[in-house]
């Protein structure tokens, strides 16, 4: 009968010690490189959570309106009305009487963020998709 022979194993087989740390050491370093390639200093995240903000502010705004409550008054800003928002409306009065609106959970400078992105045309908030209403101000002419 014919039996395989194995190969033998070499006792030295395997990586060193020095192998490993080395390719440790390169993965870091590319992991590091390339956090710093998709990360970036995070100024495009701040961005998109300020916009996403501003669209929930709006969206809320316009719930806010047809329930029946006047938000927009003549000396508002963005900035007054997300505040309002954060800290909550009650309706009065009507169909959705006793009803609260709220968008909890928003700090300071995610207010203040969302505020570039509202404005306020006609007496009713607007989402400004360039972010060029300053600090949420009213714009004057129709247009932001």
């Amino acid at each position: 009968m014919n039996t395989a022979k194995l190969p033998l194993i070499s006792p030295h087989t395997g990586f060193s010690l020095l192998e490993m740390l080395m390719t440790v050491a390169i993965l870091g370093i590319m992991t590091s490189l390339a956090l710093t390639w998709f990360g970036g200093n995070g100024s495009d995240v701040r961005q998109a959570r300020d916009q996403r903000n501003a669209q929930s502010i709006c969206s809320l705004c316009q719930v806010v309106n047809a329930a029946g409550y006047e938000l927009v008054e003549d000396s508002s800003t963005g900035l007054d009305i997300a505040r309002k928002l954060g800290d909550g409306i009650t309706i009065e009065k009507g169909l959705m009487k006793g009803q609260v609106f709220q968008l909890p959970g928003l700090g300071q400078e995610e207010l203040e963020g969302a505020a570039r992105y509202i404005s306020i045309q006609g007496g009713q908030v607007r989402y400004d998709v360039g972010g060029k209403a300053e600090n949420g101000a009213t714009s004057q002419n129709g247009q932001s």
